[in-house]
């Protein structure tokens, strides 16, 4: 059976030089659909604006109509690939995550592009719901083994709905806003790694794989190579509770737009200096525990001495990111060398990127780490904190409990 197309998505073309004119022509971001690429015009330092070039490619590719000046607050006359459209081109590239919110909006008009905004009901959105979670998950290629689209996939791409639609009314002042309703949100995942099993996860990415009996076999030098940049990145989400989605992005220097590394401070910052921060996301600056210091000092060096080889050949070559394959930046989330790296680990499949995240507030919450301080090191409300992992303290109440016999 064919693997099932993933849709437009982006890829770092590598410098190369050309045949014709012998010439340089530097690495770009490209946008590949199919057979077909794209290019953005977009070199690696500018990914943000890359990503705002997918956005709009997606725009141009569904053909998407406007709605007249006369229609524009009437539900019955606006389309909701026209709502969609306005919030791909001057909304979502603002996002923290705008691939995801790309891939989001995509689905979105699979279902919904041929509608209006008074086809926004409750009843429209459940069928939507059930018709997503009958897809197979295309992260697999094999679509019949595949597992099927959750249904808090299905409510994540609904709130996008959501969201587009108040961004098209804030401009247009619709004469009723129509409500998108989504499936229940489950209680939130307290899912968190172990000392041991943090530690078999990165012997995987070190290259081991632990057997049925529990012995542990060394892999195949490529193996090994292969997933040199899962251990940077299983390092950086367990020392410092980063989003996974924020990790990739890092840079050596500083940057206006993407999240980047300041060895001399000895700090993270999770986003440009122009980049502006999200009620719900945040992404403070975080400072860099010793160890994990030592070893991005110990990954910068490694990189410049590989990138200065790599310029005897290239002479634009650049390793300008924290987190590469192979010298090639990640275009999107860490998630098929994860997945490999959980299953020779041993861990349960359901182990994902974000439970590093869980894991440092875990860790943090056990070693008895003051709420206020550990909420803002990982970029959270202290609520939230105490809300999904105050379970792992709950001597804090007795504290609070016991202030009462105090004189």
């Amino acid at each position: 059976m064919p693997r099932p197309a993933k849709g437009p998505r982006l890829y770092l073309r590598r410098a190369r030089i050309d045949r014709r004119t012998g010439g340089e022509i530097g690495a770009v971001y490209v946008i590949r659909d199919g057979g077909r690429e794209v290019s953005t015009g977009h070199g690696p330092d500018r990914l943000r604006d890359a990503e705002g070039a997918l956005l709009a490619y997606l725009e141009r590719k569904r053909a998407i109509p406007q709605a007249s000046s006369l229609s524009r607050r009437d539900p019955d006359k606006v389309a909701v690939a026209s709502v969609l459209a306005l919030y791909a081109l001057e909304k979502a590239p603002r996002e923290s995550d705008p691939i995801s919110v790309a891939g989001w909006i995509e689905t979105l008009l699979d279902w919904w592009g041929d509608k209006v905004l008074s086809d926004v009901r409750r009843s429209a959105c459940e069928a939507y719901v059930r018709w997503r979670t009958a897809q197979p998950n295309r992260n697999y290629s094999d679509p019949a083994t595949a597992p099927r689209v959750s249904a808090q996939t299905a409510r994540r791409e609904l709130e996008t709905l959501s969201s587009a639609i108040g961004y098209w009314d804030g401009e247009h002042h619709l004469s009723r806003r129509p409500a998108v309703h989504l499936p229940m949100k489950p209680e939130t995942s307290r899912d968190a790694l172990t000392r041991s099993q943090a530690a078999s996860l990165l012997l995987a990415a070190m290259g081991w794989r632990k057997g049925p009996h529990g012995r542990w076999t060394r892999l195949q030098a490529s193996s090994r190579t292969n997933r040199a940049h899962m251990r940077r990145f299983i390092l950086i989400g367990l020392y410092t509770g980063t989003r996974p989605g924020v990790i990739p992005k890092l840079l050596w220097s500083a940057s206006d737009k993407q999240a980047w590394v300041d060895l001399d401070a000895g700090m993270i910052y999770r986003r440009g200096k122009l980049e502006r921060d999200q009620k719900t996301k945040r992404r403070p600056v975080v400072k860099l525990p010793p160890r994990l210091l030592a070893h991005l000092r110990r990954w910068r060096r490694m990189d410049a001495e590989r990138e200065a080889t790599l310029r005897v050949l290239d002479p634009a070559a650049r390793l300008s990111h924290v987190i590469h394959h192979g010298g090639v930046p990640l275009a999107g989330r860490v998630r098929t060398g994860f997945e490999g790296c959980v299953r020779d680990a041993g861990l349960e499949p359901e182990t994902t990127p974000h439970w590093l995240r869980h894991t440092a507030a875990t860790w943090l919450m056990e070693a008895g780490v003051d709420v206020w301080l550990s909420a803002a090191y990982l970029g959270m409300t202290p609520e939230t904190l105490i809300k999904v992992y105050g379970h792992v303290r709950p001597d804090y109440q007795a504290e609070a409990a016991g202030s009462f016999s105090r004189r």
